[in-house]
C-alpha cells in the first residue's frame, strides 16, 4: 500500500515538472516574437510620414515609446500630428552613440 502512495506522488510530481517545461517553452516562444525595439512614426493630418526635428524616435522598450508618443500628443495637439509606436524585429546601432 505504501508503494502505491508513493507512487501516485512521483505521478504528480512528474505531471507538475512536465507541465511547468511546458509552459516555460511556450513562454519563451512567445518571448522571440516580440519586437526587439520600437519607434515613433510621426504622421501630419493627410496621414502621410514626417520628420519633426530635435524629438527622440528610438527606443529600446515600449512602455517607454508609448509614454514618450502621449508626450508629443499632448505636445503637438494643435499641429494635429498623429504619433504611432512601431515595433522593430531588428536594432540599427550605427546612429547611436
Amino acid at each position: 500500500m505504501e508503494f502505491v502512495n508513493d507512487f501516485k506522488h512521483t505521478i504528480v510530481l512528474i505531471a507538475a515538472i512536465i507541465f511547468l517545461l511546458i509552459t516555460v517553452f511556450i513562454v519563451m516562444r512567445q518571448v522571440k516574437k516580440l519586437p526587439l525595439a520600437y519607434n515613433i512614426q510621426v504622421l501630419n493630418s493627410h496621414g502621410e510620414r514626417i520628420i519633426l526635428t530635435d524629438l527622440r524616435l528610438h527606443f529600446r522598450r515600449f512602455e517607454v515609446a508609448e509614454s514618450y508618443a502621449r508626450i508629443y500628443r499632448d505636445m503637438f495637439r494643435q499641429q494635429q500630428y498623429r504619433f504611432m509606436v512601431i515595433g522593430l524585429k531588428w536594432v540599427d546601432d550605427s546612429n547611436r552613440k
